[in-house]
């Protein structure tokens, strides 16, 4: 490599690579691009957007598209109107607004969730392969989810929403909760009145920091808790408490 006077070309592009940063494009973004109807000038003029937000330049033109793609202007205005007719995009003038292009890719994401967990065990352990730590096949592992699905609309009211129930798919097969512990943290939601995935999660992450795992060793140390705080009143007295108020300071809201 030829050395310009003091220059040294490589050191000199390497320090302007990495100065220059780096434009993030959302994998979901990719893997979507098909359902969402988008082809490749389209993704093309979604990464440019990208860019510019990423560097700071919100106003965008035309022009702006086409001096960094190098697209005839025509041609990026037709995918900008394409992608605002799909409701993916909506041009204000001067600025862009991907609300839309989110929104549907989280629906996307949410549909797909759910159709996994709506299949029945044999087909998604021929597509997953899916293994717990005990070596269990996902036929076993499978069907708690569904129960705890059951069971939550049961106490909601109402069905789940899509990413309601990938929410307790995730509790289950990522977390590692067990059926019956987030079970036991739904029952102090519902008795407290709080009828959220968010205030569970609270519940159950608490557990986890405590090395909590099982209904056992909840209630031994929901016990332990109670009894502290009754330490200087008759004993059992909190027993006559409102169940919901028992364990309002436990798990706070």
């Amino acid at each position: 490599m030829k050395d310009c006077g003091r220059f040294h070309i490589p050191a000199l592009f390497s320090k302007d690579f990495f100065a220059a940063g780096f434009t993030l494009i959302p994998n979901l973004l990719l893997k979507y691009s098909g359902r969402l109807n988008l082809d490749g000038t389209d993704i093309l003029v979604v990464i440019a957007f990208c860019y510019y937000q990423q560097t700071g330049k919100h106003e965008l033109e035309i022009a702006d598209f086409s001096e960094l793609l190098h697209i005839p202007e025509v041609q990026i205005q037709e995918s900008l109107k394409k992608m605002c007719g799909l409701g993916l995009l909506i041009n204000s003038g001067s600025s862009l607004d991907p609300t839309g292009l989110f929104q549907k890719m989280a629906d996307l994401w949410a549909e797909e969730k759910l159709q996994t967990i709506q299949k029945t065990p044999q087909e998604i352990a021929a597509t997953l392969q899916i293994r717990d730590m005990n070596g269990k096949d996902i036929e076993e592992i499978c069907q708690p989810v569904l129960n705890l699905i059951k069971t939550f609309e049961q106490e909601f009211g109402r069905p789940l929403t899509p990413i309601e129930t990938a929410q307790i798919e995730s509790w289950y097969r990522d977390e590692g909760y067990s059926e019956e512990l987030i079970k036991e943290a739904l029952k102090r939601a519902v008795l407290r009145g709080v009828l959220n995935l968010n205030y569970v999660d609270r519940i159950l992450s608490q557990w986890a920091k405590k090395n909590l795992r099982t209904p056992r060793e909840v209630i031994q140390y929901e016990n332990e808790f109670l009894s502290k705080r009754q330490k200087n009143k008759e004993q059992g007295c909190w027993e006559h408490q409102r169940m919901g108020d028992r364990f309002k300071d436990i798990y706070i809201t």
